[in-house]
C-alpha cells in the first residue's frame, strides 16, 4: 500500500510540475445564475443568503466581486403557504461565542424553523433569473446517556489547588428511529465560562468512531485526509442503539481546596443535530471534492472533476436544516467517586 501510494503521488507531481504554468482556459458557459443558500436550524430566525454566482477572474482584490443582489426577492414558503416575501437588508450578527458584533448581509426573515416544517424558497433577481429549492426539516434524535470510562488519571496537590490529569472513553448512546432514513451531525465542545480557572483543557478525539468514516474507501482511508469529519447516516445504525465512541484525551481540571467541584463548573456540551440529506450530502461531496480519491485525480486531469451537491434548481448553493438534540457533561462526574 505504502508503494502504491508512492506512485500516485509521483504520478501527480509530474502533472502538476509541468502544468503549472499553462493558459488554457476549458469553453465553459460562465452565465451568472441565481444562488442559494440557506440553513434553517430550529430555534434560530432563519436567514436566506441569495447571491449570484461569479468567475475568480471577478475578483478585486480589495473588495472582492459584488455579488449580492440587492435588487433580488425571496418568497418564502412554509407547508405550501406563502409566510413573507423578502427584500435585501443589512443586520448586525452576535456570535455568542464572542463579544464583536459582525455585519451580515442577505435576507433575513421572522420565521423560525420547526421539526416537520417543509421550506420551499424562491428567489428572483431581475439581471440572473431565477432559483429554488426545499428542504423538510428532521426531527430531534435525542442523546440517551453519555457512558464514561477514566484512565490515566492523575492527582497532584498545587499550593490551594488540585489538578485533575485523566483521558476518558465515551459511548455517547441514542436510538435512531427506524421508520426513515436519518443524517446527523456530531459536535462537542468544552464550556469554561463559570470557572474561574481558565487552564482547563480537554483534546477532542472522534477516531474512534467508525460511523465517522462510513464514506470512506480502504484506499481512501490509505492516501487522503480522514479527519475532521463528523457527519454521518443510519444506514449502519438504522432502528439500533448505539454508543458512538468518542475520547476525551488530556483533560486537565483544576479546583480550589477549599470549595472542591463546585469552583470548576466547566462542562461539555455534547450535540446529535438531526440534520437533512441535502446539509450530509453536501458535506460528504464536499470532501470527496477534496480529499476523496476522484477529487485527488479530477484536479490533475485523471478523473472527471468532483462536484459540490446543490438541491437548487440552478445547481448553485445548499437549502439545508439542522435539529440540534444536546446533553451536557460536567468535566466533575469524570472525577467525583461514587
Amino acid at each position: 500500500m505504502a508503494i502504491l501510494n508512492k506512485l500516485i503521488s509521483a504520478a501527480v507531481m509530474t502533472i502538476v510540475l509541468t502544468g503549472c504554468y499553462s493558459d488554457f482556459e476549458p469553453d465553459i458557459d460562465s452565465t451568472p445564475v441565481v444562488c442559494i443558500n440557506a440553513n434553517a436550524k430550529v430555534g434560530e430566525v432563519l436567514k436566506i443568503f441569495a447571491t449570484r454566482t461569479w468567475r475568480w477572474t471577478e475578483i478585486n482584490q480589495d473588495e472582492g466581486a459584488d455579488i449580492q443582489l440587492k435588487d433580488g426577492e425571496v418568497s418564502l414558503y412554509v407547508n405550501g403557504e406563502l409566510f413573507e416575501v423578502l427584500h435585501y437588508s443589512e443586520w448586525d450578527y452576535h456570535d455568542p461565542k464572542y463579544s464583536w458584533v459582525n455585519k451580515q448581509c442577505g435576507f433575513l426573515s421572522s420565521y423560525y424553523p420547526q421539526p416537520g416544517d417543509k421550506i420551499k424558497i424562491m428567489a428572483h433577481s431581475p439581471l440572473y433569473g431565477d432559483a429554488e429549492g426545499e428542504v423538510t426539516v428532521p426531527f430531534p434524535v435525542e442523546i440517551n446517556e453519555v457512558e464514561s470510562l477514566v484512565s490515566d488519571l492523575d492527582v497532584c496537590q498545587e499550593g490551594n489547588t488540585v489538578l485533575y490529569r485523566a483521558n476518558v472513553s465515551l459511548g455517547v448512546r441514542f436510538t435512531d428511529p427506524l421508520d426513515i432514513t436519518n443524517y446527523y451531525l456530531f459536535e462537542s465542545n468544552l464550556n469554561t465560562y463559570e470557572s474561574s480557572f481558565h487552564d482547563t483543557r480537554v483534546v477532542f478525539d472522534y477516531n474512534s468512531e467508525p460511523l465517522f468514516t462510513e464514506h470512506v474507501s480502504s484506499l481512501e482511508s490509505v492516501i487522503s485526509e480522514t479527519s475532521g469529519y463528523t457527519v454521518f447516516s443510519d444506514r449502519m445504525v438504522s432502528g439500533k442503539t448505539y454508543p458512538l465512541h468518542i475520547r476525551l484525551n488530556e483533560i486537565e481540571y483544576r479546583v480550589s481546596s477549599e470549595n472542591g467541584f463546585e469552583s470548576n463548573k466547566s462542562y461539555i456540551r455534547f450535540a446529535l443535530n438531526s440534520i437533512s440529506e441535502s446539509y450530509y450530502r453536501h458535506v460528504i461531496s464536499v470532501w470527496e471534492s477534496n480529499d476523496g480519491i476522484n477529487g485527488i485525480l479530477g484536479d490533475v486531469g485523471l478523473a472527471d472533476p468532483v462536484w459540490e451537491c446543490s438541491n437548487v434548481s440552478t445547481g448553485a448553493g445548499v437549502i439545508s436544516a439542522i435539529t440540534p438534540a444536546s446533553i451536557k457533561v460536567p468535566l466533575s462526574s469524570f472525577f467525583k467517586e461514587d
